[in-house]
């Protein structure tokens, strides 16, 4: 009897024990590790991202097995969702569950089975700006097709995108009165219906500052915003206003804000609030580049020049191969805030293995602001050159009054991903009592920013000139003749070191230049960036046969506020062999 009492107290003490035990952990295995096969691409990392192991299944060092049942148990519904976003809504999915010495290994087999496709597709326009044409326009651009299988991502982008562009038209209310996806999975079809009601338009009431007019008189105030009371509201045109006082660097902060809670009669106040920067500014500088070698700088600026908001510039830039130095006064026109009248004095020194050469000039200038990024000019210059170029040396008077264009746009003027910008110019002199030389020439240039991809740039730019003349080319100064090579030029070669030579050889330029590049650049983040490029070009003579140069290579990019640092190694594909080149430059083209 007493043996059988202790055997039952034995056995109780066992199940108890055992009943107190965390059973459901265990040492091994000592993991869990999911793999995903029948998707691949942006199915597959989407699959994979729901299936992250949540935490507690693994913990110091030890499985869970009841959550880990319950993992695995859930693994089919949690891939249906990571699916559907991609159009697959009837997926078979099957797990199997192995265990290994020191692993838990889950295998996800995944049929996705025949995506759904729009079966229908109901896109329409109510309200005020129903007839708007660019809104039109981007309707019939919607991502989604009918035909098109049902990708979420594509829908959600082509929904947004036309809801902004109702804001940016000035439809400032505008948003979707109906916005539904029917998906019928049975039959692998789905009806897409949005209604997008505009609401009424909205137009710019007044401009009031707030800041700013302690220092600066308000009509020069308003030559910087770009909209005027009665403008249809722009988001856009209020983004280019604030880009517009910041460049006149007379601002530390300027804050756009349009009272919405003013709004009468469906016109927006807008309030634009100044923080004067410091009335004088001084800014040394250092930096190196592969054209002119290492470099130190000095800009002094006076925002209020006489108690008025006239702007004196001091600039000295002291590099290895070339110097300069130039001091402008610029006073403010009425209307935009490019229209300014600016006069010039300065000189200037490069010495290069092409050329000597020293200028002293003076020039004023009045710009117009055309609108929309367009700016010209009209110039008079009047320069005094000693140069040396081959067995030549010269000193040219030369007086040349001239026309300059200018157009750039950019999605981003700190790091732009679409956009361009041009250049032309046209200059001429005439042989008389202050010039030496009769002639006449025209510049152009242009940079292009196309985005082909997220993450894929691609970059091209041109430049051509040419001279109509009465003299031989040894009559015109350097600084009006054409060289090729360099980081913004061709790059393998040294900066202006090919064009025309003379009978001993020498470098002496032409009357004419054609430039061309191509540049493919991948952003492998916010921060840096790999570039492959090509370039040609050629300085020559109109009256003889051009011969071309060019260079071909690779490049790391740094992109900063100021624009990338770019950082190339170039090889003159032109000459055959293989000559590496680096050229190093900061900004962007042009």
């Amino acid at each position: 009897m007493s043996l059988l009492f202790l055997r039952v107290k034995c056995c109780i003490f066992f199940c108890v024990l055992a009943m107190s035990l965390p059973t459901s952990v265990f040492a091994l295995p000592s993991d869990v590790a999911v793999n995903v096969s029948g998707v691949t691409g942006q199915e597959k990392q989407n699959v994979e991202a729901a299936l992250a192991l949540p935490p507690g299944i693994v913990r110091d060092g030890k499985v869970d097995q009841r959550w880990l049942l319950r993992f695995v148990d859930k693994i089919p519904s949690q891939v249906e969702k990571a699916l559907q976003p991609f159009g697959y809504y009837r997926s078979e999915i099957t797990t199997d569950l192995q265990e290994t010495a020191d692993l838990y290994r889950i295998d996800v087999q995944i049929n996705p089975g025949v995506p759904a496709r729009v079966r229908q597709l109901t896109l329409r326009l109510v309200g005020t700006g129903a007839d708007e044409a660019e809104l039109k326009a981007e309707r019939r651009s919607f991502p989604l097709k009918q035909g098109d299988v049902l990708h979420h991502e594509l829908y959600e982008a082509g929904k947004k995108t036309l809801q902004l562009k109702a804001i940016d038209l000035g439809y400032l209310k505008a948003s979707y009165t109906t916005h539904r996806i029917t998906v019928y999975p049975t039959e692998d079809a789905a009806d897409i219906e949005l209604v997008l009601d505009t609401g009424a338009l909205y137009r710019f009431g007044p401009a009031e500052f707030e800041g700013g007019t302690d220092r600066f008189d308000e009509t020069f105030l308003r030559r910087f915003i770009t909209f005027a009371e009665g403008d249809v509201f722009s988001h856009r045109e209020l983004h280019q206003t604030r880009i517009n006082f910041y460049q006149a660097n007379r601002f530390d902060e300027v804050l756009m804000v349009p009272r919405m809670d003013l709004v009468e009669e469906n016109r927006v106040p807008v309030n634009i609030k100044l923080v004067p920067g410091p009335q004088q500014r001084l800014r040394p500088g250092i930096g190196y580049g592969t054209n002119t070698g290492a470099r130190l700088s000095l800009n002094y600026q006076n925002t209020q020049a006489f108690d008025r908001p006239d702007l004196y510039t001091f600039d000295l830039s002291l590099a290895e191969k070339a110097q300069s130095l130039e001091t402008s006064y610029s006073i403010p026109q009425a209307g935009s805030s490019d229209n300014n009248l600016v006069a010039s004095i300065g000189a200037s020194q490069e010495d290069l293995d092409t050329y000597k050469t020293q200028i002293i000039y003076t020039e004023l200038e009045q710009t117009f602001g055309l609108g929309s990024g367009k700016t010209g000019s009209v110039y008079l210059r009047y320069s005094r050159e000693d140069s040396e170029v081959g067995t030549d040396d010269n000193l040219s008077r030369l007086m040349i009054p001239g026309l300059r264009y200018y157009q750039r746009s950019y999605d981003d003027l700190i790091n732009p991903k679409t956009g361009y910008q041009l250049r032309f110019e046209l200059r001429g002199s005439y042989d008389g009592p202050f010039s030496d030389v009769t002639l006449g020439q025209a510049l152009g240039g242009g940079s292009f920013m196309w985005p082909l991809g997220r993450r894929f740039t691609l970059h091209s730019r041109v430049e051509a000139a040419t001279t109509i003349k009465d003299k031989e080319i040894s009559e015109i100064p350097p600084s009006l003749r054409f060289f090729v090579g360099g980081d913004s030029s061709v790059r393998g070669y040294a900066y202006k070191s090919q064009g025309p030579r003379d009978e001993n050889n020498d470098v002496v330029g032409g009357d004419s230049m054609l430039v061309g590049s191509i540049e493919g650049e991948y952003a492998l983040n916010n921060n840096w960036g790999l570039a492959v490029f090509y370039d040609i070009g050629s300085a020559f003579n109109a009256s003889e046969t051009m011969t071309f140069v060019s260079g071909a290579g690779i490049g790391v990019r740094r992109y900063t506020p100021i624009g990338p640092i770019k950082i190339d190694l170039a090889n003159r594909v032109s000459e055959g062999g293989f000559g590496l080149r680096l050229h190093l430059s900061v900004g962007f083209d042009i």
